[in-house]
């Protein structure tokens, strides 16, 4: 008998983990596979293989498709994933709204509930609101609980992953608030936090416009402005975990006040309040919109919407604060380009809606302020995963731990019920 020393388990552990989810990878791209092709495209030997498959059946995370007919030889026996094994809830917490879905291991949305809080943006009170959709989403979906992997959170302003810690969301006020830990003993889960704009990016990565792309940036672009980058096909969080806070750029010197204590940050100018507070500021200092008709003369209740429409109808007040704003927005991207020579820059959010006023100014800028040899090859292009990307992408935090060996399979299905 072979005794094993405990580095030398855990370095076996370790390469099974790396292994099983490299199979499961395979499979989650090219569909449906035999083993002998699972061992041309991941150099394991075949029975490596089949004690691969055997463990994963296990845990009903594959099927069987049954023998297929070749030319010659044996019908090989055919393996897919099976994605509705198991399921997993993502949420975003703005500062406004939480946004939330219940996902299979596909990013198939299977439900998706909305709520504002108010004007209560306490984290204890806002933090039991996300309790209660919790329970009201699995209800809804019926679902079992022990089928669900776990929660991920995708979290506005400055994030610690590694603890699960809101260290300062500017918009909400809270300073160093243990979400993973609070949610975990509300859920009987366990719960996976990062930054809404790094969530945004890793949606992108698996089910969006950055799947083929190692180096992109989405910037994100709502009331207020972030971005997720991704280098290397990895997140970049920064040595204190405030990367890719592009929004707090100063671009106006003698700007306004931003909410981060500073003047003239990025988003002072170019994100959705940014824009609605001077159109409205404009409006109530006489300048002409037919903007006014379309609220029923009441600047207050103007929407980024109705600014949008008002430019396609050829109001200039609309056309001036798009066209700037997207200006700025540019000059922001100039410099993530300088910086990081990212393939691709994702937009994502309300403001990127506004298309012809907003993306030509905005590529203008960006091709006068970049370096040249940064932007040859560079594409802008905006999200297609929707108005529930971000709650998509906290659900993704799971998926990348699952599928790239990141969590023992032991550990992730925690309960011995879920095995077969």
């Amino acid at each position: 008998m072979i005794l094993l020393s405990n580095n030398q388990k855990f370095d076996r552990d370790m390469m099974r983990q790396t292994n099983s989810s490299l199979v499961l990878r395979m499979l989650k791209e090219k569909e449906v596979l035999s083993k002998t092709e699972l061992s041309k495209i991941t150099k394991l030997t075949v029975p490596s293989i089949t004690s691969i498959l055997s463990e994963l059946e296990s845990y009903d995370l594959i099927n069987t498709l049954g023998q297929t007919p070749i030319k010659r030889g044996r019908f090989p026996v055919m393996y897919q994933l099976n994605f509705n094994a198991f399921y997993i809830i993502g949420i975003t917490i703005h500062s406004e709204s939480i946004k939330i879905v219940i996902i299979n291991l596909n990013g198939q949305v299977k439900n998706s509930l909305t709520k504002p809080f108010g004007n209560n943006i306490d984290s204890d009170h806002v933090l039991e609101e996300v309790r209660l959709l919790v329970e009201d989403i699995i209800k809804k979906s019926k679902i079992k609980k022990n089928k669900i992997i776990g929660v991920g959170v995708g979290m506005h302003g400055i994030v610690d992953p590694f603890n699960g810690i809101a260290i300062y969301p500017p918009h909400l006020g809270w300073r160093d608030v243990p979400i993973s830990e609070i949610l975990e003993k509300k859920l009987n889960l366990p719960v996976l936090v990062d930054s809404d704009c790094n969530v945004l990016a890793l949606a992108e990565r698996w089910f969006g416009k950055g799947v083929d792309q190692n180096s992109f940036i989405v910037m994100n672009v709502d009331y207020g402005i972030g971005t997720g980058i991704m280098i290397s096909g990895n997140l970049f969080h920064g040595a204190d975990y405030g990367g890719g806070q592009i929004g707090h750029i100063t671009v106006i010197g003698d700007g306004l006040k931003c909410s981060c204590g500073n003047y003239g940050c990025l988003e002072t100018v170019a994100s959705e309040s940014a824009i609605l507070n001077g159109v409205r500021k404009k409006i109530n200092q006489g300048f002409d919109s037919i903007l006014l008709e379309l609220t029923n003369n009441q600047p207050d209740s103007i929407t980024l919407e109705h600014i949008f429409r008002a430019a396609t109808i050829g109001d200039d007040l609309s056309k001036q604060a798009l066209k700037e704003a997207g200006h700025y927005l540019g000059i922001g991207i100039s410099t993530l380009v300088n910086l990081f020579n990212p393939q691709q820059i994702i937009l994502t959010g309300e403001v990127s809606i506004g298309n012809e006023f907003i993306i030509q100014p905005l590529e203008d800028a960006v091709n006068q302020k970049s370096l040249y040899t940064n932007t040859r090859n560079l594409e802008i292009t905006t999200s297609n995963l929707g108005s529930f990307s971000g709650a998509i992408g906290a659900s993704t935090l799971w998926i990348d731990a699952l599928f790239n060996g990141k969590l023992k399979m032991d550990e992730l299905l925690q309960k011995s019920d879920m095995k077969k």
